[in-house]
């Protein structure tokens, strides 16, 4: 009879995911915290334009879900040359995806957050808080497929480092660019939507960085 995995083992596997998940809403909750001394409309307006953004994103987890679930099945029959080629091509489709939700969003998104905000002031914010903030989604969906990759493979002690990491620096970079401290412009509510998608970028970059310098993944046909 097989020996069934431990609560310990099933743990370490699953508490890197919840991390992982979480690392979205710890940026928008940055974005309240810091949004929230600066005024009462640029923290309505980072509502609004968060749940847009998160909307938008939860196309690409959901087509990140599927490529998990048939990574995860070719890792089960050892069929690890078929994962490789399923990450490819979810990739470029997804990277695919993102441009061009980024380029229609700015045609659709005036529209749409013009019929549902009444207020101008409050329009005006979340627009210029979208005008940065929409451009990180190529990076989320990067994400995405890499947090697919190693759930699928078990491995989800970089999802840990890359949601860690991207917590951090969007702290860092919200503050700076808010308020113009750390040596950045203020940029207030623009500053927010910056900070997040240069903090998406740099765990982006860490899961590719990560990802090419392990040798034992050369079998999974990366």
């Amino acid at each position: 009879m097989e020996k069934l995995p431990s609560n310990k083992y099933i743990w370490e596997i699953s508490y890197p995911i919840i991390l992982g998940m979480l690392a979205q809403n710890v940026i928008n909750v940055t974005d309240v915290a810091f949004l929230g001394r600066v005024g009462e409309v640029e923290l309505g307006a980072s509502a609004i334009g968060g749940l847009f953004y998160i909307v938008i994103f939860m196309l690409g987890l959901g087509f990140g879900s599927g490529a998990q679930i048939l990574m995860a099945r070719r890792n089960g029959e050892k069929n690890y040359a078929q994962i490789g080629s399923i990450m490819d091509h979810s990739l470029y489709f997804l990277v695919g995806m993102a441009v061009f939700i980024f380029f229609s969003i700015q045609f659709i998104a005036p529209s749409i957050l013009g019929t549902l905000i009444s207020s101008p002031a409050v329009y005006a914010k979340t627009m210029d808080f979208l005008h940065y903030r929409i451009i990180g989604l190529v990076f989320a969906f990067i994400i995405v497929i890499f947090r697919s990759f190693y759930i699928a493979i078990t491995r989800t002690l970089w999802i840990t480092l890359t949601a860690v990491i991207m917590a951090v620096v969007n702290v860092i970079l919200a503050y700076g660019l808010i308020f113009g401290k750390l040596g950045f412009p203020m940029m207030g509510i623009a500053g927010a939507g910056l900070a997040s998608s240069i903090a998406e970028a740099f765990a982006a970059i860490v899961f590719i960085i990560v990802t090419l310098r392990q040798k034992d993944l050369k079998k999974y046909c990366l």
